[in-house]
């Protein structure tokens, strides 16, 4: 919401018409392959897009340039828009969600995504989960974990000579977990049975990865270190904890 209240500041100082700019019919193909020049030929930036509607009813030439995108690892995409959320209107000062369900575990999943052949997706939806939270201090280290574990599977699928997510290749699920004592874990579930460690980089981003197979799926869990455990995160970014 404060993204969106600069965006209108600066649309009403430029007397640029938002209107168009939110408009997902309008002609954006051309605009996304010029998106894709500036972010090759620089050292990465960020993609706010409107709504997921505007990655809809693109053509082949369209498809190509949000292919290319989501594959760009200097690239970050995020939805300015979260599902049936009216932009311009004033941000409500309390609401009400539903808590997530407990696992048998006791972890609760606090978002769930399927991986396809735009991963990048699952990683907006992530992203919008923490913010609705109030946890944006927590939205760099997930999204790299969710990141470096598609990364991972992909690798592992393209060594074995198969498509990794999408159609032809296998089914995927992304979650993000907390468990009873407050840590997050991210868990990518694989249609594929593995029998690799995970990557050196998986084990570096986390406290401590795993990988097991269950009912003929293969599992790969990360647990984020404690200093990013929710509460303890939120306190060490308004200088709480040093």
């Amino acid at each position: 919401m404060a993204v969106m209240w600069r965006l209108q500041q600066i649309a009403q100082a430029r007397g640029v018409d938002l209107d168009r700019v939110f408009d997902a019919k309008s002609p954006r193909t051309q605009r996304l392959w010029q998106i894709m020049d500036a972010l090759e030929g620089s050292a990465g930036g960020h993609l706010i897009v409107p709504s997921r509607a505007h990655f809809s009813g693109l053509g082949p030439s369209g498809r190509a340039v949000i292919a290319r995108l989501t594959r760009m690892p200097q690239a970050h995409l995020y939805f300015l828009e979260p599902p049936d959320v009216d932009l311009f209107e004033p941000l409500p000062g309390a609401e009400a969600h539903e808590v997530a369900p407990a696992r048998r575990d006791g972890e609760h999943v606090l978002v769930e995504s399927r991986v396809g052949a735009i991963p990048t997706v699952t990683r907006l939806e992530v992203i919008e989960e923490l913010a609705r939270r109030g946890w944006p201090e927590l939205m760099e280290p997930v999204d790299g974990l969710y990141l470096a574990l598609v990364e991972d599977a992909t690798a592992a699928a393209e060594a074995a000579g198969v498509l990794s997510f999408g159609v032809g290749g296998g089914d995927g699920v992304i979650r993000l977990l907390q468990r009873e004592d407050g840590l997050l874990v991210v868990e990518l579930e694989e249609s594929r049975h593995r029998v690799d460690e995970p990557s050196a980089r998986l084990s570096a981003l986390c406290a401590n990865a795993q990988r097991h197979i269950a009912h003929g799926r293969t599992f790969t869990r990360c647990t984020l270190p404690p200093e990013f455990a929710p509460q303890l995160a939120a306190r060490s970014a308004y200088g709480g904890v040093r």
